[in-house]
């Protein structure tokens, strides 16, 4: 799907991308007979952020290097949950704020379940 994670490690995190995606959307997007591509490309973009964001690779904050005299310094950062958390909702709006159900009700619609 053009992410950054071997398959095996993509293939583990997608449940939990879809769980993530099914409370955002009310569970619409199980009941799609045909799912849209931007449920695709959601699911691509959750699980690779989340693999960075929860330590399966580090984030580097500032990185300074000096060649005389040998000085290097890294640092990393890792996003608080509510930063993850904010991140992850703008990637949902970001992709389904457009999108619709097989019935043409919006997949973030927060009314009454239908």
């Amino acid at each position: 799907m053009g992410g950054t994670l071997e398959a095996s490690a993509f293939l583990r995190a997608v449940p939990r991308a879809c769980a993530i995606i099914d409370s955002a959307t009310q569970k619409r997007c199980k009941q799609m007979h045909d799912v849209p591509d931007e449920i695709k490309y959601l699911t691509r973009d959750i699980v690779d952020y989340i693999s960075v964001s929860c330590g399966a690779s580090q984030q580097v904050a500032s990185e300074s290097q000096t060649q005389g005299g040998t000085s290097e310094s890294v640092s990393y950062s890792v996003p608080t949950t509510d930063e993850r958390t904010t991140h992850i909702d703008d990637l949902i709006y970001d992709y389904l704020h457009t999108v619709t159900n097989d019935n043409g009700t919006p997949l973030l619609y927060r009314g009454c379940c239908d």
